[in-house]
C-alpha cells in the first residue's frame, strides 16, 4: 500500500478556556487550505470544542479536542473544481505541555492523534456534481499562548495543522 500524507488545513484560533483541574474550551477561527487544496478552495470559518484533564502542577494535560471545518468559496473558477466546497472534522486524542514560565503569558505546545471525517462536493457541469467522502487517520501539532486574565479564565490564540495520511493502492 502506498501511504499519502496532505497537510489539509492550517488552523489559527482565537477563544476563552476556563481554567481548572478540569477544563472546557469553545472557539472560533478561520480554516485556511494549504497544498493542492489552496489552489481550488479559499479561505473559511472553523469552530472548535475541547476538554481536557491537568494532572499534578499543572504543566501537563491529555484530552478530546473536535474541530468542524467549512471552506466554501471556489478559489478558481476555470478549473474542473467548480462550486467547491470542503468539510473537515477530526476527532483528536490530546497531550499538552505548558512551558514553565514567570508572568501572565503562557506558552503551550499539543499533539493529537484521532480520525477526520472529510467530505469536498464540487460540479462538473451545471447538472453533474461529484462527491468524496473519506474517514482518515489525522495527526496534529500545535503551539499556543495563553493570557491570565484572571484565576479562572485564559483566553489563548493558537496554530496547528491538522495532518491526514490516506492509504491507497492507486
Amino acid at each position: 500500500m502506498k501511504c499519502k500524507l496532505f497537510i489539509t488545513l492550517l488552523t489559527t484560533l482565537v477563544s476563552i478556556s476556563v481554567h481548572a483541574q478540569w477544563e472546557v474550551g469553545l472557539g472560533a477561527g478561520l480554516g485556511l487550505p494549504v497544498t493542492a487544496y489552496n489552489e481550488v478552495l479559499k479561505s473559511g470559518w472553523l469552530l472548535n470544542a475541547e476538554g481536557k484533564y491537568r494532572f499534578g502542577s499543572g504543566n501537563f494535560a491529555v484530552g478530546l479536542k473536535t474541530h468542524f471545518t467549512r471552506l466554501q468559496k471556489d478559489k478558481n473558477p476555470g478549473d474542473t473544481f467548480q462550486n467547491a466546497r470542503m468539510t473537515i472534522a477530526p476527532l483528536l486524542f490530546t497531550a499538552e505541555y505548558d512551558i514553565p514560565t514567570k508572568g501572565a503569558l503562557d506558552p503551550y505546545i499539543t499533539g493529537g492523534l484521532g480520525i477526520t471525517f472529510f467530505n469536498l462536493n464540487y460540479d462538473i457541469s451545471p447538472t453533474e456534481g461529484e462527491t468524496v467522502n473519506n474517514v482518515s487517520f489525522t495527526m496534529m501539532p500545535q503551539a499556543g499562548l495563553r493570557y491570565a486574565a484572571s484565576k479562572n479564565i485564559f483566553p489563548f490564540i493558537e496554530y496547528g495543522l491538522v495532518l491526514l495520511a490516506r492509504w491507497s493502492t492507486d
